[in-house]
């Protein structure tokens, strides 16, 4: 077993001292460290630095830690202001791109079908390469091919053929999945081979999904109702961000984030109430979707944040801004398709 030892801010944070793990690389002992304690020993843990038998390695080091070693994690002492200072900076990153890269697709949305397209697929390959850096770690340029043919592919063939796509979008995936499983057997980190599938069939998934959901919504809305929908999730998911930036020592702000969950869709409902009972259902079901959809995307970018703590630098920011909009999609595309199934709820 390997002997980790904790010291302030991370002993307060995960209320032990010390803990046995498996031997492992050490990015997956921190990340199980991460998984166990949840937070705030996950933003703790990704200022801080660590110490192998004395020596000290950075927590993303490509090392591969032996039974009966023995890890330390140091938080900064100096008082965090440093990283808070740090923090700050990212979640400003953060409020600006989940504004951003929505205002570029509602403009998108009042251009023609492959202009919009286009706009769709840069963004899409953009969160793929960074979302697929932060699980693929040293597997980057050998598994990225399979992720890009998950994640951009049913977009592409969307793009081109909508009235075929049908067809071709499962042998597509299909071929991508096996492509996944040769690349994953050819990478220097064959011997993980279960991690290296499924970090690249989740970024591609979850791409390919939310990317083909705004295309669908786009073909679906005029532009004017696609903006406000686009809209609704981003600035519910921006609310949530900044509900939930962490305080001095990493705290973060849980009941205020329940606070957003509860007050929004309360508001839109009592909106809505004036109108006719289609109206407030259409309104109210937007709401409710864009809180879960800002409230899952915030629990990805903890879990991103957690798997990959690398001396401060906030992984997947590009997916951090736009994972709102990638999750919160599909939803409003299914809820869509149900309502059009019953005339009186006509858009």
């Amino acid at each position: 077993m390997v002997t980790v030892r904790l010291f302030a801010a991370l002993r307060d944070a995960a209320g032990v001292s010390h803990v046995e793990v498996e031997p492992a690389p050490l990015p997956t002992i921190v990340a199980t460290l991460c998984d166990r304690y949840g937070e705030p020993f996950a933003t703790r843990v990704a200022v801080a630095s660590g110490m192998l038998d004395g020596q000290r390695v950075p927590l993303d080091a490509d090392i591969h830690v032996d039974a009966g070693t023995e890890l330390a994690l140091l938080p900064p002492f100096s008082g965090g202001s440093t990283a808070t200072d740090r923090q700050r900076q990212v979640y400003r990153l953060l409020l600006s791109g989940s504004l951003l890269v929505p205002a570029l697709l509602i403009l998108g949305g009042f251009t023609a079908r492959w202009a919009f397209g286009l706009v769709v697929v840069v963004i899409a390959v953009g969160c793929l390469v960074d979302l697929h850096t932060t699980l693929g770690t040293s597997s980057v340029r050998t598994m990225l091919p399979a992720t890009l043919l998950i994640g951009v592919g049913p977009l592409v063939v969307l793009l081109v053929s909508p009235a075929t796509a049908g067809q071709w979008i499962g042998g597509l995936l299909a071929v991508s999945v096996m492509l996944t499983f040769v690349l994953a057997f050819a990478s220097p980190r064959r011997h993980e081979t279960g991690a290296l599938v499924g970090s690249t069939l989740l970024a591609g998934l979850l791409v390919a999904v939310g990317t083909t959901a705004l295309v669908i919504l786009h073909d679906t809305l005029d532009a004017a109702r696609l903006a406000g929908v686009l809209a609704l999730l981003a600035l519910t998911d921006v609310a949530v961000t900044a509900a939930g930036r962490p305080m001095a020592g990493g705290r973060t702000r849980p009941r205020l984030i329940a606070a957003v969950a509860v007050a929004l869709p309360v508001a839109v409902v009592l909106g809505a109430l004036g109108g006719p009972p289609p109206i407030a259902l259409r309104v109210t079901g937007l709401a409710v979707i864009a809180v879960a959809a800002a409230l899952l995307s915030a629990r990805l970018r903890q879990l991103l944040r957690s798997s990959r703590a690398r001396d401060g630098a906030v992984p997947a920011l590009l997916i951090g801004t736009a994972d709102g909009v990638l999750v919160g999609a599909p939803l409003v595309a299914l809820w869509l398709g149900l309502l059009l199934r019953s005339p009186q709820f006509a858009l």
